[in-house]
């Protein structure tokens, strides 16, 4: 257990770069603007990996994670009211106060700020908070896992259920090789639903910005970004040539948002930002894959913003360790991604994402 907060070491070749840094409930000034002071923001998007029960102390671990980082908001997937009381108890033994959403099943948002509105919808849950005196909506999503296609360019099933093409596979390997059929690809993505429920709080966060609000949107999609299947990585990652448009990161920058990781890191050769699947040193490498002889490497959780004269992105960087699992054998990333590995229990198969913003407070 973390009681005092140990900075986070870092590997990747920008070693010390954009640490996080503990803080308070109060963030601390950093500049002034027109619109106000500017603040420091801390999103964090943590899937928990069913609460850390796949992993030995992976409870400590998560608590652990959140209080050496001291994230302003935590989107957090494979969660569940328990766990979150358990998660808000363990953090209070660290001596941090957090405050969450009350949502009834796996997405929640944490944030160190009272939450004043809170809403839940399929797969997806909002909090509404005040920081200095700016009112934030965040939204947390885990799509649905089924229907992951991503798969099928790399010779896998995707879990898509009878009776659509491909359910034959199930999870399995397939017996012809890899199917590289973007149509299909993505027709039978659109069936998962992952699209139209992220439609729902596209059209909500629309309305919270016409009451003045700061809209954010992180999540678990079980789903790559269109911003990292295109001409660049087509021979790269077991794409086998597949360039795929993803229809709900495709939504959401059609909607106005940013996709924060990718913005401060452009490149998805050089920093393709993979979060899952994501080493763990204290997990068998049988529980971290579910395609063992294929690259199955994805970046699928996210943090969006929606532009505003009252915030800047400041950085975007993972946690967690710098190694991935391919082909049933533990790698070390060899690109330019910044990773701030932890020196506590990694209770997760999924890397976060930690994205640092500016936001000018009354």
């Amino acid at each position: 257990m973390i009681k005092h907060h140990e900075p986070l070491e870092t590997a990747g070749p920008t070693v010390g770069a954009g640490a996080p840094a503990a803080g308070t409930a109060e963030a601390a000034p950093q500049d002034e603007s027109e619109h106000g002071t500017l603040q420091k923001l801390k999103v964090m998007q943590f899937n928990i990996w069913l609460g850390g029960s796949e992993v030995e102390g992976g409870r400590a671990g998560i608590a652990d994670t959140v209080a050496t980082v001291e994230p302003d908001v935590v989107m957090l997937s494979e969660s569940s009211p328990e766990r979150v009381t358990n998660l808000l108890a363990d953090l209070a033994e660290r001596g941090l106060t957090y405050f969450d959403n009350k949502n009834p099943d796996d997405r929640a948002v944490l944030s160190r700020y009272p939450i004043i509105e809170h809403t839940s919808f399929p797969s997806w849950s909002k909090a509404v908070f005040s920081f200095g005196g700016t009112e934030i909506a965040a939204y947390s999503g885990h799509l649905e896992y089924r229907y992951y296609v991503t798969y099928l360019p790399r010779g896998y099933g995707g879990g898509t259920p009878p009776p659509l093409e491909t359910s034959e596979y199930g999870w399995k390997k397939i017996p012809t090789g890899p199917i590289t059929d973007a149509d299909l690809i993505m027709r039978l993505n659109e069936a998962s639903g992952r699209t139209k429920v992220t439609q729902t709080v596209l059209a909500d966060a629309a309305e919270e910005r016409s009451a003045g609000r700061l809209t954010l949107l992180a999540g678990d999609f079980n789903e790559p970004s269109h911003q990292d299947w295109d001409h660049r990585t087509q021979d790269l990652f077991d794409h086998h040539g597949t360039n795929v448009t993803w229809s709900t990161t495709k939504a959401i920058e059609d909607a106005g948002f940013c996709d924060s990781y990718r913005e401060i890191n452009p490149d998805p050769v050089l920093t393709p930002g993979f979060t899952w699947p994501s080493d763990n040193p204290g997990a068998d490498i049988s529980k971290l894959t579910w395609a063992p002889d294929a690259d199955e490497r994805d970046r699928i959780d996210f943090v969006f913003y929606y532009p505003d004269e009252r915030l800047r992105l400041h950085d975007s960087l993972l946690v967690g360790p710098s190694g991935s699992i391919v082909r049933s054998k533990r790698v070390q990333e060899p690109g330019k991604d910044r990773f701030w590995c932890p020196t506590w229990t990694w209770p997760t198969d999924h890397k976060v994402v930690l994205s640092t913003f500016h936001i000018a407070t009354r």
